[in-house]
């Protein structure tokens, strides 16, 4: 494997450095994914500094989520060209480069391009290689680690909100964009790491052999457009909460450092339910497509509900379904796509589930920012995120 100074040496799959390689992949999903998933503590934050409406504010997260999705398709045909050690530490050098920058915007306008915009390229990279990093490191264990590695978004979000809140209270916000950039760049020496497996190597010994590939024939495939079909409508759904929700308690009266607990429950149960939803796709009597399912059905039915929850308590239990039952589907949904496909697919297969996802992943949470603007709470909004969702689960 190539290593720090390039040095070849033999590895196996479910090995111990199978594992070390996982958990550095989890770190770069944690400070990453994590961080944009966190950023709904700082709504209220933004709101205030730059004098803007739920939706204007709402963009700054949508974009990152939207157009890391949408760029599915591109940044797996860079990882096809570049390998995941080049796709990793660019990813997270654009992400460094995107909350530094940001730093610095003067509007909310300038935001959305200093910081989304790079953020999202950077965090579309990263995004890309985790699911096909863990399908060349293991055999046996594979969808454990996978669910592993996609609880970096929630174990990001558990830690990243209440730092973010204290950071920002001591900090200011953009004095703790700036730490974060510093911290992002340190991340992407986790890429040294990462080598391509030997059919990738055997395929791409020639670099100049090496091709951007779009698979369009995955097209064809039924279950992908299911799969992609679902997952339009879950991602609309799922990204509400994650937005919003930090909003919807301070309008409750709930104060914003218990607000930040709430995103840390959040991310404590959607890391678990990462790692369950791993462990029960490995057990071969678990149907792996209804698992997905039933979690994107208690994911949106909870927030149809949340509507009824006034207290801190009643958002509190909200947290702990929606987030339980998004990780199930997050691993789950994975897991669907790659078996759906062909070994030298399945780079494509993810990136056009980004592309297809991303685009509901952009308009959902302004949408309902919109819809907030226009009714004064969040009702409406929570009632047609979790419609959207319920409908997905049935397809």
């Amino acid at each position: 494997m190539n290593l720090f100074s390039g040095i070849i040496v033999s590895f196996k799959q479910d090995s111990l450095w199978s594992w070390f390689v996982c958990g550095l992949t989890t770190l770069c999903v944690i400070l990453t994914i994590g961080f944009s998933s966190a950023l709904g503590v700082l709504l209220p934050v933004f709101m205030n500094s730059f004098g803007e409406n739920r939706e204007s504010t709402a963009w700054v997260a949508s974009i990152i989520h939207g157009v890391h999705l949408i760029l599915g398709p591109v940044m797996g045909a860079f990882l096809n060209k570049f390998g995941f050690r080049v796709t990793t530490k660019v990813g997270c050098l654009l992400c460094s480069l995107g909350v530094t920058l940001g730093s610095f915007a003067s509007t909310i306008y300038m935001l959305y391009f200093t910081f989304s915009i790079p953020f999202a390229m950077g965090q579309s990279l990263v995004f890309v290689s985790e699911a096909i990093i863990v399908n060349n490191y293991f055999d046996k264990r594979k969808s454990f680690a996978l669910g592993l590695v996609t609880s970096g978004q929630g174990l990001g979000t558990m830690i990243l909100s209440p730092s973010l809140q204290a950071a920002v209270d001591v900090l200011e916000w953009r004095n703790t964009f700036r730490v974060f950039g510093g911290l992002l760049a340190v991340s992407s020496l986790t890429g040294v790491i990462l080598h391509q497996s030997p059919s990738l190597q055997e395929r791409n010994m020639n670099c100049s052999s090496k091709k951007w590939s779009w698979n369009l024939s995955l097209f064809k495939n039924s279950t992908i457009l299911v799969l992609v079909t679902t997952a339009v409508a879950y991602m609309f759904s799922r990204l509400v909460p994650y937005v919003h929700l930090m909003k919807h308690c301070d309008d409750l009266g709930i104060l914003a450092d218990k607000g930040s607990t709430i995103y840390m429950v959040i991310g404590i149960f959607a890391s678990l339910g990462r790692i369950g939803g791993g462990f029960l796709c490995d057990l071969k009597f678990v149907n792996s497509r209804l698992l997905l399912q039933a979690a994107i059905f208690i994911m949106a039915a909870s927030t149809m509900l949340l509507t009824l929850a006034k207290t801190y308590f009643g958002v509190f239990t909200y947290a702990i379904f929606f987030s339980s039952a998004d990780g199930l589907m997050i691993t789950s949904m994975i897991v669907e796509i790659l078996k759906a496909v062909k070994e030298d697919e399945k780079a494509s297969a993810v990136g056009l589930l980004m592309l297809f996802s991303g685009i509901s992943a952009l308009i959902g949470p302004p949408l309902s920012g919109l819809m907030a603007d226009t009714f004064g709470n969040y009702f409406v909004a929570f009632i047609v995120a979790g419609g959207v969702g319920v409908v997905g689960s049935l397809l």
